[in-house]
Parts: C-alpha cells; structure tokens; sequence
C-alpha cells in the first residue's frame, strides 16, 4: 500500500508530531510511504494536523482514494486498524458481477414457524392451527409469508451482494403456499445497478421455488453498497419503474 503523509504548517502543535508518524511507520511496516509529494498517487493521504482546528490544506490530493485527517491519538489507532484489516484481507473490497446469482437451501421446519410468531408476534391462527387453515382454504397452516422473504433478505446479506450491504426498497409477490416440511430454493441475481457519487444502488432478484420446482416468491429489491466496501463490474442504470412494476 502506498501511503502519502502531508502535516499541517505546525503553528500550534500540541504533541510531538514527527515522532508519531515515526511510530506509526515502526508498527506498519512492508508499505511505500511518499512525504510531501502531493501530486503523487497513494492508497491513502495521512494529512497529520498538531491541533483540533485541523486547518491543514487538502484539496490538492485528488490521486488517492481516502485522505484521513490525524490530530490525535484515537485517530492514529483508527488508522492503524483499518490498514492491518486492509493487509489481512478484511477490508477487500467485493466484486460484483451483473447477472451472478446465489443460491440457498432451506427445509422450512415446524420449529421455524413457532420461532417466527414468537419472535414478531405474528401469532394468526392461521399460520399455526390446522383446523383453521382448513377453515381459511389450505390444505395446512401455510408459512407466514414474511418468513418466506426473509429467507431472501438472509441471502442477500450474507452472500449476494454480502456483509455491508443496506436494504433501500423491497417489494414481494406470494404467488404459492408454503407448508412446513417444504424445501425451498432461494435464488438471488444480481440484475443491475446506478453508480452514485459513493455508492452503487443495485438491484437484486429473488425467486424462492419449492420442491416440485414451482414458483412460491418472486421479489425485487434496492441496496446500497458503498463504494469502500464493494465494486460493480458492468452493467447499466437501474429502471426504478421497471422495479415498481416487478
């Protein structure tokens, strides 16, 4: 990695502020570390200020992509972390492919189902009393729905796109019942995606399928996905009617 260090003009520093950089560079070694040179393309510009008034001049390093301003301690531990996650792997950014799907596994279980109007207070007995489902129309108490699309939400937030990602719009249709002892498939495509300023906006398909392979789910969904954590591989603007249409 290579890291750019620029201080302030020093009018009124409260610490020792070479004597931290040293220390700084003592505890992360293996990176190129460029002084002064503004003009030169770094991973990152220390900009080491000596007071709280921070009124170091940073608008000329434009060849990086984080400039972190330092004026004490906590600041310097901060940076210290964030660049060891950088070298262990941790703080990689995801590429994202358009068109690459994930794809899940799930036997929906009667546990499931109790757990669930447990924990959001959805107890309708029709979820949870065959009689009643007979009642309603259904061979047996079918699946709370939300249930169904959560299983959609736990893909995309854990595999596709993945951790960081932040849910911005969703929107379902139940086409089939699900009963307990049902294995569904849940697939998730990445089908495209606006660049923002420091952020993608995509768009992500989820279709959940039951064992017969029928259709029970289909929705569509916008995430955020900021630009430090993830990166989008090709593709074009999302159509945001297209999404009310789904």
């Amino acid at each position: 990695m290579r890291i750019g260090i620029k201080f302030c003009g020093g009018c009124n520093p409260f610490y020792d502020r070479c004597s931290r950089v040293s220390k700084f560079r003592e505890a992360n070694p293996g990176h190129e570390y460029i002084i002064s040179d503004t003009s030169a393309v770094c991973d990152i510009w220390m900009v080491v200020c000596g007071c709280s008034r921070r009124c170091a001049d940073v608008s000329g390093l434009v060849n990086c992509t984080k400039v972190v301003v330092l004026w004490d301690e906590a600041g310097f531990c901060r940076l210290e972390q964030e660049i060891k996650r950088e070298a262990s792997g941790l703080g990689k950014k995801k590429v994202l492919h358009l068109h690459e799907k994930a794809v899940r596994r799930r036997l929906v279980t009667k546990a499931d189902v109790q757990c669930f109007a447990e924990l959001t207070g959805d107890e309708s007995l029709l979820h949870l009393d065959p009689v009643y489902a007979e009642m309603a129309g259904f061979k047996y108490p079918p699946v709370h729905g939300m249930f169904l699309d959560s299983l959609v939400s736990a893909v995309m937030g854990s595999q596709l796109p993945g951790s960081g990602t932040l849910y911005m719009e969703h929107t379902s249709r139940f086409i089939r019942p699900v009963y307990q002892g049902d294995t569904i498939e849940i697939t998730v495509e990445f089908i495209s995606y606006e660049e923002r300023e420091d952020c993608y906006v995509g768009i992500f398909r989820g279709t959940l399928r039951n064992q017969k392979g029928e259709r029970v789910l289909t929705s569509r969904s916008s995430q955020m996905m900021k630009k430090h954590l993830f990166i989008a591989d090709g593709g074009k603007e999302a159509d945001n009617d297209q999404f009310r249409k789904i």
